[in-house]
């Protein structure tokens, strides 16, 4: 009988698959290439701290749970194993073959030692002893104590076997770690060469390693990188304070146990042997690859300046003209807006916060910060406004997973400038993304809020697709206030008039909206349901869908990564397509349509539909309706599935496709929202010149 529901995990890897794909597409840039390239190997990075690293946990546990597949965590983790190698080949396959020779005919060139002229290697000499070498810290080892000292995870080591020349007399030779800091660039431009030819900084080391041992020498080398588990979660049953709790967190994840250990192929089996020895890492989580290791360090290349030809021309962020002479406040209260970013800019909400902070009339604001730019606007704003006197209420999330330590950071900041600031919940992740400002006009409290489906944050607004919808409806406002005065003091919450919060709500909203359109199909009426999520996982809304596919509702979905959910299985799904979609921006938006009887209920949330986040945190899934939102947003989720370029189509078998949408020519949907904001822009600027203005003759005023 074949299982009702993909494995979670392995539906990940073939996410990745998808972003590895682009790096083999011919049609796009080189440089663009190499940047996919890069990120497949940064999820593989991240999938092995979390996932992989959860899997050892539960069966270190014992743990003989299985999941939706039917697989205990023992055969997922050999499956995982499996699919990785056979990643592995196909990112270094690419590597090798295609994209680096290819940047060799461009001028970026990866020189080995023994090819680079003996003037510039005098000079990389000169560097490295007089700068290099003061940055880095060897540190002898003994291979028979190995947790003397922990080698730190996703970090470039070289391994050097250090001692006496063979004609001297001295100390016996010993095993010294070089970790390779932080800060520190990893591909060094060759002195008088074109172009951009370099060699790793790996290679001078090794090269050069013996300056760092007077009257020694080094007998051999070696290069690793280990990967430490990260899903390392909060005792909060016995925190008493959530801050001292997360700082133990990241503590513990920089000596949690090994869960990958790279290494090149090609590597001296006496110093394999001590690697492994060191890091504690058994033979079963070893992984040899051909040559370059950390792929992901190509982001440095993808970004070389001076190689503009070799990339797409950007697509810039197109500004709010309705805000070029007027506040975000007057805006308000004529209208609700609906920014698609990144084409629309997330300037309005910076902004937001920003003249909140300054009005004299705003007296309170209130937010959820999941993760933040490093130098964020936002935060600033929040200070200058606590500063101020202004009641600033804050919920950082501290359990937002490796941005832990920049959330703590900030949150000090923020409480030492005078803002409230509440640290997460127990046993909750806050992941919801609002914003209320409360400001006195007329004598009375008027309230603004923004509620997203991506985080505060000005650097992935950029290259994030999200959506951001601000609104005065004093409704939405108050609920607003009821959802931050329920979460911050952890109280119930009922009586909400627009807002469905989870874990509260939401599923239960949500299992009622798909049971509508089952009776509207059963009754022989229009029924259908378009949504778009980054991950579809959760059980109960996987059987809903099944159901409704039974009854005749007409379901499509747009599924960026993990899909749990097999589509158009006959007698299971035949009424269920899945896409996805893989290109230059993440997709990130989680949009949903019901037909609902012809009286469209349209949402927005901060919430993908995977157990966690619809039982575990707490999320908003926020009404649009406003006309003119509610149809772009509609307009949004329609045009998900005409993408015939850059889209996939997920099959009954678990294989992915190129997505067919029917038309006749090419038709790229981000390209297309692209065009679309440049269009919109254009087009409201023209309705700001046509607004006749009256010609004062010079030395004359207008009354």
């Amino acid at each position: 009988m074949e299982p009702t529901y993909f494995n979670r995990e392995l539906s990940w890897l073939r996410f990745n698959e998808r972003v590895l794909w682009e790096a083999e597409r011919e049609s796009l840039p080189l440089l663009d290439r190499v940047k996919f390239l890069a990120i497949s190997a940064s999820n593989l990075d991240e999938f092995f701290m979390v996932r992989v690293g959860g899997l050892h946990a539960l069966i270190k546990a014992g743990s003989r749970a299985r999941d939706l597949a039917g697989f205990t965590p023992k055969q997922q983790l050999r499956q995982i194993k499996s699919q990785v190698a056979s990643h592995y080949d196909d990112q270094y396959t690419i590597w090798g073959t295609l994209l680096e020779p290819a940047l060799a005919a461009h001028g970026i060139r990866h020189l080995q030692m023994s090819d680079v002229p003996e003037d510039a290697r005098q000079l990389l000499h000169t560097y490295f002893t007089d700068e290099l070498a003061e940055w880095l810290n060897p540190v002898a080892v003994d291979p028979e104590q190995p947790s003397g000292f922990r080698i730190p995870g996703r970090t470039i080591c070289i391994l050097l076997d250090v001692g006496p020349g063979p004609h001297e007399a001295g100390t016996e030779r010993r095993p010294v770690v070089v970790p390779i800091p932080k800060g520190v660039p990893r591909f060094i431009r060759v002195p008088k060469t074109e172009g951009f030819q370099f060699v790793l900084i790996e290679e001078l080391i090794r090269e050069f390693g013996s300056d760092l041992f007077p009257n020694e020498i080094v007998h051999a080398s070696g290069v690793f990188r280990l990967t430490r588990n990260g899903d390392i979660p909060v005792q909060e049953d016995y925190a008493f304070d959530l801050t001292e709790a997360m700082e133990d967190v990241l503590t513990a994840r920089k000596f949690s146990e090994t869960v990958r250990l790279e290494v090149p192929k090609g590597t001296p089996r006496a110093l394999l042997k001590t690697m492994l020895t060191l890091t504690e890492t058994a033979k079963t989580d070893l992984y040899r690859v051909p040559n370059l290791l950390d792929l992901s360090s190509l982001m440095t290349v993808a970004f070389l300046d001076g190689f503009d030809a070799l990339r797409e021309p950007p697509w810039e962020p197109q500004p709010c003209v309705a805000l070029q002479d007027r506040s975000v406040f007057d805006l308000l209260d004529d209208q609700d807006l609906l920014l698609h970013h990144p084409y629309d800019s997330f300037e309005p909400v910076v902004r937001l916060v920003e003249e909140a902070a300054e009005d004299p009339d705003v007296v309170a604001i209130k937010q959820i910060l999941y993760r933040t730019a490093e130098r964020s606007r936002i935060i600033n704003a929040l200070i200058r406004a606590a500063q101020r006197g202004k009641n600033v209420v804050v919920l950082v999330e501290l359990k937002a997973r490796f941005d832990e330590a920049r959330n703590l950071e900030r949150a000090e900041e923020l409480e030492l400038a005078g803002a409230q600031i509440v640290y997460g919940l127990k046993g909750l992740k806050c992941h919801a993304k609002a914003l209320l400002v409360l400001r006195r006009e007329a004598g009375r409290m008027r309230r603004y809020a923004h509620f997203g489906t991506g985080n505060y944050n000005e650097s992935t607004a950029k290259l994030y697709t999200d959506v951001s919808y601000l609104t005065a409806r004093q409704d939405y406002g108050r609920d607003a206030a009821d959802f931050f005065n329920g979460v911050t003091g952890r109280s119930q919450l009922l009586g909400l008039r627009k807002l469905f919060p989870a874990p509260m709500h939401m599923k239960k909203r949500l299992l009622d909206l798909i049971r509508f359109e089952c009776d509207q199909a059963a009754q022989g009426e229009k029924a259908e349901i378009l949504a778009k999520v980054n991950s579809l996982q959760d059980r109960e809304i996987i059987d809903a869908l099944y159901h409704a596919s039974h009854e005749g509702v007409k379901i499509r979905l747009m599924v960026r990564g993990i899909c749990c959910l097999r589509p158009q299985v006959s007698g299971l799904s035949e009424n269920i397509t899945v896409h996805s979609l893989i290109d230059r921006y993440l997709e990130h938006a989680r949009l949903f349509a019901f037909h609902h009887g012809g009286e469209k209920q349209v949402f927005l949330s901060s919430a993908d539909w995977m157990t966690r986040n619809l039982d575990k945190r707490i999320e908003l899934m926020v009404p649009v309706e406003d006309s003119s939102c509610r149809a772009m947003l509609l307009d949004i989720l329609r045009c998900q599935f005409k993408d015939n370029v850059q889209a996939w189509h997920l099959d009954g078998e678990g294989t992915y496709g190129p997505a067919i949408s029917g038309q006749k020519e090419g038709f790229r949907l981000q390209a297309h929202f692209a065009k679309q904001a440049v269009a919109r822009a254009a087009d409201a600027q023209r309705q700001v010149a046509d607004v006749l203005e009256m010609h004062v003759p010079p030395g004359r005023d207008a009354s």
